[in-house]
């Protein structure tokens, strides 16, 4: 797997960082990010396979998509990274990829958990953003109570009709 930028929230990796490549969690291979000794500055990270001998048991298999983590030295660190385009491995192939990068989740946490969910409400995770968003029978996103947003407050009357809010 050949990556043309390797990034930690858009800053290029540092000479320091490495490049780790997993089946699960086990590790099948790794690469320094050194620019200077890749070709042309596109540095690859080999990706080993099971070649059914034991010492390569838990390697990938044909099909199977590696997942990738990144070290920043300089914050002692390992983060998810996520490819610009997910590759599944063949034996002796060569992949190039545009990116590889390690993004930050909505509450801008690296390593975090927080999603945004279907209202755009950034909550979850490591954020600690625990946000209850109510939902009217119209579908239309609440905050806290049915009465907290313009146009929301619409229920459910005695005839099981939607009425009321932007009803």
């Amino acid at each position: 797997y050949y990556f043309y930028t390797a990034t930690i929230d858009g800053d290029f990796l540092e000479a320091e960082d490495w490049v780790g490549a997993f089946n699960g969690d086990i590790c099948v291979g790794s690469r320094n990010w050194n620019t200077e000794y890749c070709g042309g500055g596109v540095c690859d990270v080999p990706v080993m396979g099971d070649d059914g001998y034991p010492w390569t048991a838990g390697y990938m298999q044909e099909d199977g998509t590696p997942s990738f983590k990144i070290f920043d030295a300089s914050e002692n660190t390992y983060y998810d990274a996520v490819a610009s385009e997910e590759i599944p491995w063949e034996p002796t192939q060569l992949f190039l990829i545009n990116n590889l990068n390690v993004g930050a989740d909505c509450a801008g946490d690296l390593n975090g958990t927080a999603f945004e969910d279907s209202c755009g409400v950034c909550s979850g995770g490591n954020s600690g953003h625990e946000v209850d968003i109510d939902i009217d029978c119209n579908g239309d996103c609440c905050g806290g109570t049915p009465l907290d947003v313009e146009g929301c407050g619409a229920t459910l009357d005695s005839c099981q009709v939607c009425s009321g809010g932007n009803s």
